[in-house]
C-alpha cells in the first residue's frame, strides 16, 4: 500500500502541471478505470457526514498505483479541483483520491482495494455537497448561509471546502473584516497570517449564482509571524 500511495503523491503532481490545458472542458464528469474486468455489486446505500453517496465498484486487471495515475488524470482533465497528495484525506487503510468539481459542487472518490487474485477493486463514489446540512468548522469562519462543509486535514494543515450562494467580491470582504478582527494580517491578497496561524482564502464562480469557497490553515514559523508595527 505505500507503493500505490507513493504514486498517489506522484500522480498529483504531475498532474497539477497540465491542468490548465484542459480546465476549459465542462461535460459531466464520466468514471472511467483502466482495465475492467467486472462490476461488483453496492446494494446497501452510504452516508457520509449527513451526505448520500452514489456508490459503484467495479474490478480491475491493473496495479492500484495504475488506477490511481489514471483518475488523477482524467479528474484533471474534467477541470476538477485536485488537492495537493498532502491533502487528500486518507480515512482508510487503502489508498483513495478525492477531486471536487467546484462548479457543481461535487465530491469524486476512488479507493483501490487490491485482490488476492491480482486483480483491483475500485469503489467509486460521488456526493452532491450542495445537499449536505451546514456545519460549524474549527478551520475557520464560514460565510453565512454556506453549505456543504468538507473538512479534511493531513500533515499539519487543515482545508475547508465548501459553498456559498453570495458573490465572491462578498465573501472576500466577509473573510477580510472576521479575520482582522481576530487578530490576522493580509499580507498577500487573501492570506492571512497571524502569530500562529495562516490561513489562504480561494473563492471561486460555482453554479446557480453560488460560489465555492476553499480555505486552507496552516501554522506558522516565528519568523513568518506578522511584526508588530514599530518594529
Amino acid at each position: 500500500m505505500t507503493h500505490a500511495k507513493s504514486w498517489l503523491r506522484c500522480a498529483v503532481m504531475a498532474g497539477v502541471l497540465v491542468s490548465g490545458v484542459a480546465a476549459a472542458q465542462r461535460a459531466p464528469f464520466k468514471w472511467e478505470v483502466p482495465g475492467v474486468v467486472g462490476v461488483v455489486d453496492v446494494s446497501a446505500p452510504v452516508i457520509a457526514s449527513g451526505i448520500p453517496v452514489k456508490m459503484t465498484a467495479v474490478r480491475s486487471k491493473e496495479r492500484p498505483e495504475v488506477i490511481l495515475r489514471s483518475l488523477v488524470d482524467r479528474f484533471l482533465v474534467w477541470g476538477l479541483h485536485v488537492p495537493a497528495a498532502s491533502l487528500q484525506p486518507q480515512l482508510l487503510r487503502d489508498p483513495m483520491v478525492t477531486a471536487l468539481d467546484t462548479r457543481e459542487f461535487i465530491s469524486y472518490t476512488a479507493i483501490v482495494q487490491p485482490n488476492p487474485d491480482g486483480t483491483t477493486t475500485v469503489f467509486l463514489g460521488q456526493a452532491d455537497l450542495s445537499k449536505a446540512p451546514r456545519v460549524q468548522s474549527s478551520v475557520a469562519p464560514v460565510y453565512p448561509g454556506g453549505s456543504g462543509l468538507l473538512q479534511s486535514e493531513m500533515e499539519g494543515a487543515r482545508t475547508l471546502v465548501y459553498s456559498a450562494s453570495a458573490r465572491a467580491l462578498d465573501v472576500e470582504v466577509y473573510y477580510r473584516n472576521e479575520l482582522s478582527q481576530a487578530g490576522f494580517e493580509e499580507v498577500e491578497p487573501m492570506l492571512f497570517r497571524s502569530s500562529q496561524d495562516e490561513l489562504h482564502v480561494r473563492v471561486t464562480p460555482a453554479k446557480e449564482g453560488k460560489v465555492s469557497v476553499v480555505v486552507v490553515r496552516r501554522g506558522v514559523a516565528p519568523e513568518e509571524a506578522p511584526k508588530p508595527a514599530g518594529d
